[in-house]
């Protein structure tokens, strides 16, 4: 049985119409095509109202969790209001864009689409003078730890003329992401007399009404966020005719093995960064400017501790500090940034461990080093976490097999096994000699980290 939606809009609002619930996304795009400075395309406006859509749907309808389904698999038909119906009504960009979703959230996904119907506030859009100079990279920019670090080595690198798009999901990333770039830009000055040119658009949303009254009536996982962020960014990469978009996210993170053999080919590990969701969000968005669009990943042969541990040598260490890993975006406990004990607040550590960079734990409300998780969940994959990095340094077949098996059935080529089995094994090491492996060793002998 399929949850059926119907999805309208504008530039500024997009309504998600259920059987039973209705639940608007507001966009302050106004203020994201003012900052981009130029006119985007109907088709591209299109793209990001699917988008929004998509995004929405998956926040109201929650997974639930049932005999014969034990991952809460939706079964999802939603039809979207377009400008231009006889491209996305095409079978090969319907199959392309129900590819690129069924991979992100592994649903079932019916799509169709209709003409548009303008709603009397949809005026069209004012025409801006361009950047001068104009952009020559973009790139995603999240505020978390992988952002932070991805756009100071770019910088150091000697990056210039960037222009960097925020997709702002709650009211608290504006205001975050402004501060770190001004902050870093002042460090970049004074330390290194580094003036680049960093411009920056935000495209702020809200759900406002419907299931947005209570958290706990949305669906936390929100696999389809990766999806949303990337149209924006399409947007912008199509106003400047640039041909790539970068994401920072580190190697590790990116493939995102899952800990266990059942979590395979499931919602329950995100792919927001993976490789395949990357290849088809690039033919999409090729499809939809008419010019090659290449989505890639700078870092994707790098740890995040090793991505800290490069601008750290800078002495840009301490101001990543000030970026936000936890997967708890709305954490609510005064005086704390972060719960300390997630998966991302796991990994934070790690990384500022293994770079060298002091991490004050009294940003975490738990210190990982001194209290063990309360959630029973996160305590779960802490141990899951070391094991699987001893299993790598052990070359345990079982964590090859899973790793085989995940890439294969996600579409990674096998000539990359190699490299990234390497970054994964590195990446055991810094785990284990952050974490500890002692209570997983069953033969006396303790792995070999660094």
């Amino acid at each position: 049985m399929y949850d059926h939606y119907v999805v309208t809009g504008s530039h500024s609002r997009v309504l998600v119409k259920g059987e039973v619930h209705e639940q608007a996304l507001n966009l302050n795009a106004d203020g994201f095509f003012k900052a981009l400075l130029v006119l985007p395309h109907p088709r591209s406006l299109d793209l990001l109202r699917i988008a929004a859509g998509i995004y929405t749907i998956d926040r109201i309808t929650k997974r639930k969790k049932r005999s014969g389904n034990e991952h809460g698999m939706r079964r999802i038909s939603a039809q979207f209001e377009v400008d231009d119906l006889p491209f996305w009504s095409s079978s090969s960009v319907g199959t392309l864009l129900w590819q690129t979703i069924k991979l992100l959230t592994e649903d079932a996904w019916e799509l169709s689409f209709v003409s548009r119907r303008r709603p009397t506030d949809d005026l069209g859009y004012q025409s801006y003078l361009p950047i001068v100079p104009a952009p020559e990279q973009l790139a995603l920019y999240s505020g978390g730890l992988d952002s932070a670090a991805g756009l100071a080595s770019q910088l150091l690198q000697g990056a210039d003329n960037l222009m960097l798009i925020t997709v702002a999901h709650h009211t608290g990333i504006p205001q975050v992401v402004q501060r770190q770039l001004a902050e870093l830009k002042d460090l970049l000055d004074q330390q290194l007399r580094l003036v680049p040119q960093v411009h920056h658009s935000t495209l702020s949303t809200f759900l406002s009404g419907g299931k947005a009254v209570r958290l706990r009536t949305q669906e936390k996982t929100q696999r389809s966020r990766a999806f949303f962020f990337c149209a924006a960014a399409v947007l912008a990469a199509e106003a400047y005719g640039l041909d790539e978009i970068q994401m920072f996210e580190n190697g590790v993170g990116s493939i995102n093995l899952p800990p266990m053999g059942g979590m395979l080919g499931t919602s329950l590990a995100t792919r927001g960064a993976h490789p395949a969701f990357l290849r088809l969000m690039s033919e999409l968005a090729s499809e939809v400017v008419g010019e090659a669009i290449n989505i890639r990943l700078p870092n994707a042969q790098r740890t995040k501790g090793e991505m800290l541990k490069e601008i750290a040598a800078e002495g840009l260490g301490g101001w990543v500090q000030a970026s936000r890993s936890c997967v708890h975006s709305s954490l609510r406990i005064s005086g704390v940034t972060h719960c300390g004990e997630c998966p991302a607040c796991v990994e934070r550590r790690q990384a500022f461990a293994v770079a060298g960079v002091p991490d004050d734990g009294s940003h975490y409300a738990l210190d990982i080093f001194n209290e063990s998780p309360v959630s029973q969940d996160n305590s779960d994959y802490l141990h899951l976490y070391k094991k699987n990095a001893l299993g790598w340094l052990n070359s345990d077949p079982a964590v090859l097999r899973r790793m085989e098996n995940h890439l294969r059935s996600t579409q990674v080529p096998a000539d990359v096994d190699e490299w990234l089995g390497m970054l994964h094994q590195r990446h055991a090491q810094e785990v284990l000699a952050v974490y500890g492996p002692r209570e997983f060793l069953s033969n006396g002998s303790e792995a070999a980290v660094v």
